[in-house]
C-alpha cells in the first residue's frame, strides 16, 4: 500500500506512525530530528557505569541507548532508577534489550514458564528505568512447526500482557523483533501478527535480519517502502515510534552469520532507509548494532544529515559512507 500522491504531497490522512505530511520538494531538515540514533549496550571501549552512557551519548551527538540485558538481568531498581535520571537530564531516549534464553514457541513448560519470568522481570526494570520497549526473540519452530509456534507464542505474549498489567507495568511494550535465522520464529508477518492479537507488543525491526533471513535485497528504497507500507497498513495504530535495528551483516543459506561495519562492504544498504524514513516523516529510534557500535550510529546519523540537508552530491557520496 503505498501512500498516495496529490501534486507533491504524500497524504497520510490516518498520521501513520505518527508522522507528518511531507511535501516531496521540501527541504527534510527539521525531520531530520525525528530520527534518534545509538547503541545497543555501551559505547566500545567505554569503562563506567551504564548510568554514565546517557552523558557519554549525549557529548558524542547521540540521542538513543539500547540497555542490554540480554545474558543476565543484572541492573537493580536503584540503578534502574539512576539510570531514568540521567537519561532525562540528557535527552536520551532509552529501551532495553531483554534475555535471548527465552522462546515462547517451545513445547516445554519449563522454558515458557522461564521465559515468561524473565520477560516479566526485565519488564519490570525497564519501567523504573522509562524505557518505552524491551526488544526480545520470540522463539524457534524446531518444537511446533511454523504455524502452531505462532499462536503458542501468541497466546504466551496474552499471559504476560495480563500478568504485566497486575504488576502495575503500563508504560512499557514489548519489542518483538525480526529474527535473523530461518529456523527463528519472527519474520515480519509473524512479528505484525504478535502486534495485531496483543496490546503489549510492537514490532522491532532489524533490517540486518530481514536481509539475512531474505537471503538480501534491502539495497534500494522501494525495498524499505514495502517493510514500511505492510507495518503503516497492519499496525499503523501500535507504533508511536519505530524501533529499528541496524549494522551490516554477512549470512548463509540459513540466515544471519555475523554483524559487520560500515565499509565492510556487506550490506544492507542503509540510505535508502533513510530517505523512506525522511520522506514519511516516521519518527524512529535507530541502534547501532554494528561492532563498533557508536561509530555506526554516529555514521547513520551523518548519512541523513546529509540526505536531509542536501549535502551529496549523488547517490555515490552517500555509498563512500557505506
Amino acid at each position: 500500500m503505498h501512500l498516495p500522491i496529490i501534486g507533491s504531497v504524500y497524504v497520510n490522512e490516518n498520521r501513520i506512525f505518527n508522522s507528518v505530511v511531507i511535501p516531496v520538494s521540501s527541504d527534510l531538515g527539521k525531520h531530520v530530528k525525528r530520527l534518534h540514533f545509538g547503541p545497543a549496550g555501551k559505547p566500545v571501549g567505554f569503562k563506567g557505569r551504564v548510568e554514565d552512557v546517557p552523558k557519554a551519548l549525549s557529548e558524542m551527538g547521540l540521542d538513543a541507548l539500547e540497555v542490554q540485558q540480554v545474558r543476565n538481568i543484572n541492573i537493580k531498581e536503584e540503578q534502574a532508577k539512576k539510570i531514568r535520571e540521567e537519561a532525562k537530564k540528557y535527552k536520551i531516549i532509552l529501551s532495553v534489550h531483554g534475555p535471548y534464553a527465552v522462546n515462547l514457541s517451545s513445547g516445554k513448560d519449563e522454558i515458557i514458564k522461564n521465559s515468561m519470568d524473565r520477560l516479566l522481570r526485565v519488564l519490570k526494570i525497564a519501567e523504573l528505568m522509562g524505557a518505552y520497549v524491551v526488544v526480545f526473540h520470540p522463539g524457534y519452530y524446531k518444537d511446533l512447526g511454523k504455524e502452531e509456534s505462532l499462536k503458542k507464542a501468541i497466546k504466551v505474549l496474552l499471559d504476560i500482557e495480563e500478568e504485566a498489567k497486575s504488576l502495575g507495568i503500563k508504560r512499557v511494550k514489548l519489542g518483538a523483533e525480526t529474527t535473523g535465522k530461518k529456523t527463528q520464529l519472527g519474520d515480519l508477518d509473524e512479528v505484525i501478527s504478535m502486534a495485531q492479537e496483543t496490546d503489549i507488543v510492537i514490532p522491532v525491526i532489524d533490517f540486518a535480519h530481514l536481509h539475512a533471513r531474505m537471503g538480501g535485497g534491502f539495497t534500494k528504497k522501494k525495498e524499505y517502502d514495502e517493510v514500511l507500507d505492510k507495518l503503516e497498513e497492519h499496525v499503523s495504530d501500535k507504533i508511536k515510534r519505530l524501533h529499528i535495528h541496524f549494522s551490516k551483516i554477512e549470512y548463509t543459506d540459513k540466515g544471519e552469520k555475523r554483524h559487520h561495519t560500515f565499509g565492510s562492504g556487506y550490506g544492507p544498504t542503509f540510505h535508502p532507509l533513510s530517505e523512506a524514513l525522511l520522506e514519511r516523516g516516521i519518527e524512529a529510534v535507530i541502534i547501532s548494532e554494528s561492532p563498533v557500535l557508536e561509530k555506526d550510529a554516529l555514521r547513520m546519523k551523518e548519512i541523513s544529515e546529509r540526505i536531509a540537508f542536501k549535502k551529496y552530491k549523488n547517490k555515490k557520496d552517500l555509498m563512500k559512507l557505506e
